[in-house]
C-alpha cells in the first residue's frame, strides 16, 4: 500500500493543472466547503489563557453515543477516552465499585444493546480485576499509547512509520512557529509584518523565505510553497490532489491532519468563532489545515514517497461516518467505566435522605441543631455560593456551626451578563460563561468626593503601567537587554527573594495601580454608568427578579443576604483563570456579587419587586463578598455601608465564616498534602507551587434539589449544587434554564476533566513544570511543539494516585419526572447528551429514586 518511488504509478498533477481544475468544475469547490464544514464541527474550541475556561473536547461529536464517538475519534487518530484494565482493577481493589455494579453495569449494557456476544461474565471480570493489580503508586504523566489499529494517517504518519524517521512532530513544530508568530498577542519583541493577513497568508508569506525545513532536509519546500494558491481552501484543493487522496476520503484525511495538532486546531476554531468568520470559507482552521497539507505534499514530492489511497477506500468507505467496531477489550473497560460510576452513584443516592428517613431521624434525636434556636425562626443571615463544587465543603462548614444561617447554590456570575471595566479603562472581560455574551458594563470607580484625588489617581495610574511597559521592554530589548542585567540584576535579586520566601503582599497587583492602601476599599463597582448604555431603571428590576426567581429566593429572607462569587489566589501561575469562576468566564465572581448587592438593597428597586409579589422586608441588607479557593477565606465588602442597626448581626456572621474558614481548610489538608495550616496557606503565595489548590478534580455529580435534602451529607467537595424547589416553579421555567445552562457548564467541565485524565497528551497539558506562556494566549510544553489546551497532569494526580476519578456526570434532579422530560423534549441538544450516555440523569421523584435510560425511558434504581 505504501511505497516508495511510486510517483511513475501516481503522477502529481501540475499546479497550473490543479488551479484550472479548481476554476473549471465548481463542484470541488462545494464539496470541499461541505467536507471543512464537518471538519469544522468536530474541533472544540481551547480559550485564551485571560478567559480560560472549562471546554468540552468532545463537544462536537456529541450527538454520537459515548463508545461510538470513541470509534470515530480512532479512525482518524491515536484519542482515547477510556482509562486502561490496569486503572479500573485499582479501583475494584480500593473497593470504589464491587461485584453488585458489574452485574449492574452489564445488565445496562444488554438492555442498551451495548456489546451483545463481546460481555464477559461477572465472574470472568471478576477474576481478571484481581490478577492485573493496580496503579496505586504511579506518579509518571499518562502516557501517548499509540492506535496501531488505526489505518488512515497524514502522510508524514504513513513515512515516519514505514522509514524510522520524525517528520510528523518536526512538522507540528513548524506549524506551530507560524501560528506563534501570527497570534502573538504581544510578547514577541519583533510583530510578524503579516499579522495583518490571514493566518494562511500570513504563513504563505513567511514560508517563502524560511530555509529551516529545508536545512533540516525537506528539500524543495519553498518551491511548493511558491506554486500554492492564493487562497486556503484553493491550497487544500491543490495539496489533496497532489497527494492522490481520493474524494471520499478527503474528509477523513482532514481530520487526520487536524488531530495531529489538535491544540492549534482547537485554537484556530476559537479564532474562527470569536471573529464570526464562515464556517466554510476563510476561516483559520482552514487555513491551518491547508499549512499542515503542504508540509505532507511536500514530503511526499521531495522523498519521492506516495501512498495508494485506493486500497483505502476499496469496500465500505473509510470515513467518519463509518467507524470500525468496538473491540472486546474496549467493552470490558466501558463495562469498569460504567461500574465505578454505578458505585459512585450509589453510595450518593443512599447517602440522600428520603422525607421518611429524615422524619425517623429527627424523632431519634440525631438531627444537629444550634442549641436554643428553632429552625422554623426567621434566619441571621443567607449565604448565596456558587454552585462550583468547592462551595461545598465551606457550605457544609458554616451550617453545621449554626442553623442561623442558610446557604444557597446558583451559578456564580448570579445572573448578571456583564462586562467588568476597570478604572481608567475603556473595555474589559467578560463575566459570564463562555455559552452567553456580556449585555452591558459595569464599571469601577474610586468613590471619593475629592475630585483631584481621582485625577491624581488616574495620573498615577497611567505613569505606573508606561513605566511597567518600559521595564518590560528594556528588559527583551535585544540591544539593551545585557546592559540592562548588568545595571539591575543585583535589585532584581532582591525581588526574586522576596517571591522565593514569600513575602510579597498580594493586594499589590496591577487593580491597585495609582491607588493606595487606605482608598483600597473606596474602589469597588458603580451603578452610574448603566443608564447611559440605555440599561434602565426597569431593566434593573427584572435582573433582580430573574435573578431570585431562579435561585429561589423570594420569601422569608433573612436580616443579611450574602452573595459570595468566588476566586482562586496562585502565583506564576498561567492556568489561573481555569481555577477561577467557570460561570464569570475564567474571572473573579467579585463585581457580580456586588453588583447583585447593589441592585437589590436600591429602594426602588425592592419597592418594584413588591409589586412583584416579592417582599423584601426593610431590615434586609444585601453584602457582597468572596470566596477565596485557595485560603477558603471569606472576605465581605462594603462593610462601612452596613447600618448600625445590623453590625452585631454583621460581626456574629464574620465570626461564623471565620470558623468554617478554619474548619475547612483543616478538612482540605489531607488531600492537598499540607501537613499544616502555614503550608496550606503557603501554596496560594509560592510561585513555585504546582498545586496550590485541586480546582475542580473530583468532580461527579450535579445536585439541582433544596438545600434540606443534602445538607447533612459530607458530599467530600465532589458535588456542584444548585437550589432548587419544584414546589414553586409549576411550569418547570426555572428547572428548564438550569438544566440548558448550569447543567451543560457542569457537564463541560465534567468532560474537561475526564479528557484531561484519560489521554492527557491529546486533551491536556502535560506536566506543568514545562510550561511557557506563547503570545500571551496559550502555552507550550517547553519551546516547541502542539499547543497544550487542557489540565495539566499536576491538576489531577497527587504524584502517587489520581485526585480526579475519570467518570461522567451524574446529575440527581429532586423534581417530577414530568417536569424534567419537559426540559429534555424541548432541547435536542440535552436529549443528545442523555441518549449518547454522556452524562446520566437521575430523578428523586415521591421519595423513589429513577434513572433516565438511553433509550429515553425511566427505570426504578436498585442500590443494593
Amino acid at each position: 500500500m505504501i511505497s516508495q518511488a511510486e510517483s511513475t504509478l501516481l503522477p502529481l498533477p501540475s499546479s497550473g493543472t490543479l488551479e484550472k481544475q479548481a476554476v473549471e468544475q465548481p463542484h470541488i469547490i462545494e464539496q470541499v466547503a461541505e467536507v471543512l464544514k464537518q471538519v469544522n464541527e468536530v474541533i472544540a474550541p481551547v480559550w485564551p489563557l485571560n478567559d480560560y475556561v472549562a471546554v468540552n473536547p468532545y463537544n462536537g461529536i456529541s450527538e454520537r453515543s459515548f463508545l461510538n464517538a470513541r470509534n470515530f475519534l480512532r479512525v482518524f487518530s491515536d484519542c482515547e477516552t477510556l482509562m486502561p484494565l490496569e486503572h479500573y482493577a485499582n479501583e475494584f481493589q480500593q473497593g470504589q465499585f464491587n461485584r453488585n455494579h458489574i452485574e449492574a453495569a452489564l445488565v445496562e449494557l444488554k438492555v442498551d444493546g451495548i456489546g451483545n456476544g463481546h460481555l464477559n461474565s461477572v465472574t470472568e471480570i471478576e477474576e481478571m480485576l484481581k490478577q492485573i493489580g493496580g496503579l496505586a503508586h504511579e506518579s509518571s504523566e499518562a502516557a501517548n499509547v499509540p492506535n496501531n489499529d488505526r489505518r488512515i494517517r497524514t502522510l508524514s504518519e504513513f513515512y515516519d512509520q514505514t522509514l524510522s524517521a520524525n517528520w510528523t512532530p518536526t512538522i507540528c513544530d513548524e506549524v506551530s512557529k507560524y501560528c506563534s508568530m501570527h497570534y502573538d498577542e504581544g510578547q514577541a519583541v519583533w510583530s510578524s509584518p503579516w499579522s495583518h493577513l490571514s493566518l494562511y497568508e500570513s504563513w504563505r508569506s513567511a514560508a517563502l523565505h524560511d530555509r529551516n525545513v529545508e536545512v533540516l532536509g525537506l528539500k524543495g519546500f519553498r518551491s511548493y510553497v511558491s506554486k500554492l494558491p492564493q487562497t486556503a481552501e484553493a491550497s487544500i484543493i491543490y495539496s489533496l490532489q497532489s497527494l492522490n487522496v481520493l474524494p471520499e476520503l478527503w474528509e477523513t484525511f482532514l481530520l487526520c491532519q487536524a488531530f495531529t495538532i489538535p491544540g492549534w486546531s482547537a485554537w484556530t476554531k476559537y479564532q474562527s468563532e470569536q471573529s464570526e468568520q464562515s464556517a466554510e470559507f476563510g476561516n483559520d482552521l482552514a487555513g491551518l489545515l491547508a499549512m499542515r497539507l503542504a508540509y505532507d505534499a511536500a514530503l511526499a514530492k521531495s522523498f519521492s514517497f506516495n501512498v495508494n489511497w485506493a486500497s483505502y477506500a476499496s469496500g465500505e468507505p473509510v470515513s467518519f461516518k463509518f467507524p470500525h467496531h468496538a473491540g472486546d477489550d474496549e467493552f470490558l473497560r466501558y463495562t469498569l467505566l460504567r461500574a465505578s460510576e454505578i458505585g459512585y452513584r450509589n453510595r450518593l443516592l443512599n447517602s440522600v435522605p428520603t422525607k421518611s428517613r429524615k422524619n425517623e431521624k429527627q424523632q431519634n434525636g440525631s438531627e444537629s441543631v444550634d442549641s436554643g434556636t428553632n429552625d422554623s425562626k426567621r434566619k441571621l443571615a443567607q449565604m448565596v455560593f456558587c454552585i462550583d463544587v468547592r462551595s461545598e465543603r465551606i457550605r457544609r462548614q458554616i451550617e453545621s456551626l449554626s442553623n442561623r444561617v442558610e446557604t444557597f447554590g446558583f451559578a456564580g456570575f448570579f445572573g448578571l451578563p456583564i462586562e467588568f471595566v476597570r478604572l481608567g479603562e475603556q473595555s474589559g472581560d467578560s463575566h459570564v460563561p463562555v455559552l452567553l455574551k456580556p449585555q452591558f458594563q459595569l464599571h469601577e470607580e474610586l468613590h471619593t468626593k475629592d475630585e483631584s484625588s481621582l485625577s491624581k489617581t488616574l495620573q498615577d495610574r497611567s505613569l505606573i503601567r508606561s513605566f511597567r511597559k518600559l521595564w518590560k521592554s528594556l528588559q527583551t530589548s535585544a540591544v539593551g537587554c545585557f546592559s540592562f542585567v548588568e545595571t539591575t540584576g543585583l535589585f532584581y535579586g532582591f525581588k526574586l527573594l522576596g517571591r522565593t520566601v514569600n513575602v510579597t503582599d498580594s493586594k499589590m497587583n496591577a487593580g491597585y495601580d495609582g491607588i493606595g492602601k487606605a482608598n483600597h476599599e473606596h474602589l469597588k463597582p458603580t451603578l452610574e454608568s448603566l443608564n447611559q448604555q440605555g440599561i434602565s431603571t426597569s431593566d434593573q428590576i427584572e435582573l433582580a427578579e430573574s435573578m431570585l426567581k431562579n435561585l429561589g429566593l423570594t420569601e422569608n429572607f433573612a436580616r443579611l443576604v450574602a452573595f459570595c462569587g468566588h476566586a482562586s489566589q496562585t502565583e506564576n501561575n498561567p492556568l489561573k483563570a481555569g481555577l477561577d469562576c467557570g460561570a464569570c468566564g475564567g474571572h473573579s465572581g467579585e463585581p457580580n456579587a456586588r453588583l447583585a448587592a447593589m441592585l437589590l438593597n436600591h429602594l426602588e428597586i425592592r419597592q418594584a419587586l413588591a409589586d412583584r409579589n416579592i417582599h423584601i422586608p426593610d431590615d434586609t441588607y444585601f453584602l457582597g463578598g468572596l470566596h477565596n479557593t485557595t485560603t477558603d477565606k471569606i472576605e465581605l465588602f462594603d462593610l462601612e455601608m452596613v447600618p448600625e442597626s445590623h453590625q452585631a448581626d454583621l460581626q456574629e456572621l464574620q465570626n461564623y465564616s471565620q470558623s468554617a474558614t478554619e474548619q475547612t481548610q483543616v478538612e482540605r489538608m489531607p488531600s492537598i498534602g499540607s501537613q499544616s495550616l502555614a503550608d496550606l496557606l503557603r501554596r496560594a503565595g509560592d510561585w513555585s507551587e504546582v498545586r496550590p489548590e485541586w480546582g475542580l478534580a473530583g468532580n461527579a455529580a450535579f445536585i439541582v434539589a433544596p438545600r434540606s435534602l443534602t445538607k447533612e451529607i459530607d458530599l467530600d467537595g465532589r458535588s456542584f449544587l444548585h437550589s432548587y424547589n419544584h414546589q414553586t416553579d409549576p411550569e418547570g421555567e426555572v428547572l428548564e434554564n438550569i438544566m440548558t445552562a448550569p447543567m451543560i457548564v457542569a457537564h463541560w467541565i465534567n468532560m474537561q476533566y475526564y479528557a484531561s485524565t484519560v489521554d492527557n497528551h491529546h486533551f491536556g497539558s502535560g506536566n506543568k513544570t514545562l510550561h511557557n506562556v506563547v503570545g500571551g494566549f496559550g502555552i507550550l510544553s517547553g519551546n516547541s511543539g502542539d499547543l497544550m489546551t487542557g489540565l495539566p497532569w499536576q491538576s489531577l494526580h497527587s504524584g502517587e494516585d489520581y485526585q480526579h476519578l475519570p467518570m461522567r456526570l451524574q446529575v440527581v434532579i429532586a423534581a417530577p419526572r414530568e417536569s424534567i422530560e419537559k426540559a429534555i423534549k424541548k432541547h435536542q441538544m440535552i436529549a443528545n447528551l442523555l441518549g449518547g450516555g454522556w452524562l446520566h440523569l437521575i430523578a428523586l421523584d415521591h421519595e423513589t429514586r429513577f434513572q433516565y435510560t438511553e433509550d429515553g425511558n425511566w427505570e426504578e434504581i436498585d442500590l443494593n
